[in-house]
């Protein structure tokens, strides 16, 4: 695919453009766990991993969260796939899972659709932190993947930076939203979404749909079952 920096059209990146930014950005992605880390805990609680049996994640980035469910939350038979556009991010997240290479696998992909992944073949879809990068055609597309590739009943586990509530959270958004829009490749192509609007509303129930903000950053959580 060729991209450019941003979308006129509502921001976010190619998957081509995307790859290079995280390439580059490899490890540090993990600092910004100071403010993902309250709607990671909460997508935990509310997507009941603990009856998952096959987890498919694009975007794994450097494999923190897939660690996370591997170590405390999915049961010892559930398997994982993470796919990702960086070379950098499929080789931290690799490194990472190194324990649970029996079970979970990371791989690369040029962001081409669909994804590698069979019709039905997984019970929960996630994407953390993805979807606040893409352009908006291109996330389209990716939910319907993600409807695909999910059994009747799966859940889709989302994350995402959005637009805050609280009057700093508000002010933090709007100044991402800012940032995003002249040098997007200065905060990861991320900036202030709202999850809704991905989803068909034909395809999926909401069960979740929250706003939590940490240090002033506010996070969208979204877990949705896929209809039949």
């Amino acid at each position: 695919m060729k991209g450019e920096p941003a979308n006129r059209h509502g921001g976010g990146l190619s998957p081509h453009v995307a790859a290079r930014v995280y390439d580059r950005i490899g490890r540090f992605q993990d600092t910004q766990n100071v403010f993902e880390r309250p709607a990671l805990d909460r997508l935990i609680a509310t997507a009941s991993f603990e009856t998952a049996t096959s987890v498919f994640e694009l975007g794994p980035g450097t494999g923190s969260l897939a660690q996370r469910l591997l170590s405390d939350h999915v049961s010892p038979a559930c398997t994982y796939l993470g796919v990702d556009v960086s070379t950098r991010m499929v080789e931290l997240a690799r490194q990472r899972l190194t324990a649970f290479a029996g079970r979970a696998k990371v791989v690369e992909s040029d962001g081409t659709l669909p994804l590698p992944a069979a019709d039905r073949s997984a019970d929960r879809f996630i994407a953390a932190y993805v979807f606040d990068l893409l352009r908006h055609d291109y996330a389209a597309q990716v939910i319907e993947e993600a409807h695909r590739l999910l059994i009747p009943g799966g859940l889709a586990c989302l994350t995402s930076l959005t637009h805050g509530q609280s009057p700093l959270g508000q002010l933090i958004s709007r100044g991402w939203q800012g940032i995003s829009r002249v040098a997007p490749r200065q905060v990861g192509g991320c900036r202030p979404i709202n999850l809704r609007r991905v989803l068909d509303s034909d395809s999926w129930n909401v069960d979740e749909d929250v706003v939590i903000e940490s240090w002033g950053v506010p996070c969208q959580v979204l877990v949705a079952t896929a209809r039949s």
